[in-house]
């Protein structure tokens, strides 16, 4: 796990501290047990008070690895957070530029990324401190212990050596058991699901066919073939479960053996092999907490695999030189002849030239192509014909992702603060630039009335915002991206009025600065548009500036109208 860690966030001096520290303590924590061996011997001496050498040796060892131990968490919390940082930054690039050689992104991979993003993201900034630590801890003391005892007594030491690796390798071979129970308790109810879902949709057809008996059958089959594999499930964990003890029960022997032995034959003393009780204690103490965080680290190797894999490919995407925020050059942006639909919809043979500066707002009935639109204008998709220019040279969809900034609809944030979340499209942001970025997107108020500002959490997704507040942090989020095309996806559908002028005034502040297109059914944002086009089953139907196609009376007069009627209505 330390070396999947490592690759994803790049090592670091929080990762390099946080290793380093958690090792340092476990190294203490093995030697104040060994340091009891002497310790008891003085204690119960002829003089006992040449023990107290040995007691201070002890509470200075406990107090070093207590503050050491502190000091971890804190580094450890830093690397948690600098996982989840990287899996928000390296998962979009990686579903973006998803190779065809790799594993299929199919449904369940699919699954698998929406999990690391929420709640995989946020698990992990946990896990180094409450899993991982002590998982390194367990594996570092017992080999410490082992080490130490060599000094007591040889066969003590080669006992606690290989019964802590023996109760190791069956915690790690009865998590390979209860995973595959997972996975088959996963099998069975996808299947079921599956059925479930297949008849309910199917019913009409059914009942017409009057078939209907047919399709209960398959469900009675589907619910069958779960309860079996549920009972598969129960057999597959009991083996863990009981391995886990009887090495467990066998190792407690083993060590109850030798230190009688030792003691029989001299080697150990009585005080010495009543203190070889603790060592055993604490031994299994160390296992025992593990295999209490089992399923935690189970669900972080997961996690782990997951984050690895989209690093990997994010970190073999095409990437683009970074631009200073203010340094990115004017984007002028052609399409010509462009083609593309993804079989529902799409864009038929649209030309459009926008220049530096202006903003061309996009209308059309549902299912007219505006999103789709957009999404080849950001590279989201591919072009089937036709192409796409900028500033005077042929556009790729990578050349496209790097030069494009958006914002959606839905602005879903990651999880930390309004800061984290700007710093992780563009790291490089100073205190200025954020507070010039704040009032652009009219931020600055908001994060003033709050005593964290910048530092105050957003919440999973954004949910500790309101809708207005979210969506000016994701225009902030956007406007941070060093590139000049803008792009805004139905932005202020779900605000209020107060809310839509706030991000329309956004967009007028940084007008100048940015090509902008905006896709829209909603007219507040007809008042800062140079030019309107207006989109039929993805052609463009009409084009030009609002007060043109107004007088026009065409296909842009009639949704207004519906804009204004739609305006009127009351329940």
């Amino acid at each position: 796990m330390l070396t999947k860690i490592r690759a994803i966030i790049g090592g670091g001096a929080d990762y390099r501290a946080f290793v380093s520290l958690t090792v340092l303590s476990s190294i203490l924590q093995a030697a104040a047990v060994v340091v009891l061996f002497p310790l008891l011997e003085e204690l119960f001496g002829p003089n006992s008070a040449d023990a107290w050498p040995w007691v201070l040796l002890l509470v200075a060892l406990i107090a070093a690895s207590w503050g050491i131990d502190i000091v971890a968490a804190h580094k450890g919390l830093g690397v948690g957070l600098s996982l989840m940082h990287a899996i928000g930054a390296n998962t979009p690039t990686a579903v973006l530029n998803w190779p065809e050689k790799h594993s299929a992104l199919d449904r369940k991979k699919l699954s698998d990324l929406r999990r690391l993003l929420a709640p995989g993201s946020t698990e992990v900034t946990s896990a180094p401190v409450l899993l991982l630590g002590p998982l390194v801890t367990a594996v570092v003391f017992t080999l410490s212990l082992a080490v130490g005892l060599a000094f007591v007594n040889i066969p003590v030491a080669v006992v606690t050596l290989l019964g802590g690796a023996l109760m190791m390798g069956t915690f790690q071979l009865s998590g390979r058991f209860t995973e595959r129970a997972d996975q088959e308790f996963t099998n069975a109810n996808a299947t079921l699901d599956d059925r479930l879902f297949d008849f309910a949709r199917a019913q009409p057809s059914l009942r017409t066919a009057r078939q209907v008996s047919t399709g209960a059958r398959l469900v009675d089959d589907a619910i069958g073939n779960a309860r079996g594999r549920s009972l598969r499930l129960l057999l597959w964990q009991l083996p863990g479960e009981i391995l886990f003890s009887l090495v467990l029960q066998f190792v407690l022997i083993g060590y109850g053996v030798t230190v009688w032995l030792a003691y029989d034959n001299g080697t150990l003393t009585g005080v010495a092999a009543a203190a070889t009780v603790i060592v055993m204690l604490r031994v299994v103490e160390q296992v025992n907490g593990i295999s209490g965080l089992a399923t935690g680290i189970r669900n972080l190797g997961r996690t782990l695999d997951d984050a690895a894999e989209v690093t990997a490919v994010a970190q073999s995407a095409p990437s683009t030189p970074p631009v200073a925020l203010d340094a990115a050059p004017a984007t002028r942006l052609e399409m010509v002849g462009v083609r593309f639909t993804d079989g529902t919809v799409g864009v038929d043979g649209v030309d459009l030239d926008l220049a530096p500066g202006t903003v061309t707002v996009v209308v059309g009935r549902s299912g007219s192509g505006k999103t789709t639109l957009l999404r080849t204008l950001a590279g989201l998709t591919g072009v089937a014909d036709g192409r796409i220019v900028l500033n005077g040279d042929a556009a790729d969809t990578t050349t496209l992702r790097a030069n494009a900034s958006m914002v959606f609809q839905d602005t879903a944030l990651g999880t930390g603060s309004v800061r984290d979340n700007l710093t992780a499209v563009n790291p490089d942001l100073t205190q200025e630039d954020l507070d010039r970025l704040a009032d652009a997107a009219g931020l600055r108020t908001i994060l003033e009335s709050i005593p964290t500002g910048w530092d105050t959490p957003v919440g999973e997704l954004g949910n500790r915002l309101s809708g207005g507040e979210r969506q000016r942090v994701g225009i902030a989020r956007a406007l941070a991206k060093p590139s000049h095309l803008l792009l805004v996806d139905e932005a202020t559908s779900a605000l209020d009025a107060r809310n839509e002028a706030a991000v329309v005034d956004s967009i007028r502040a940084v007008r100048e600065d940015y090509t902008t297109v905006i896709v829209t059914h909603r007219p507040a944002t007809l008042e800062i548009a140079d030019t309107v086009v207006v989109l039929d089953e993805g052609r463009i139907v009409e084009q030009g500036t609002p007060a043109e196609l107004t007088a026009a009376g065409g296909a842009f007069a009639h949704i207004t109208e519906e804009w204004r009627n739609a305006a009127q209505w009351r329940v």
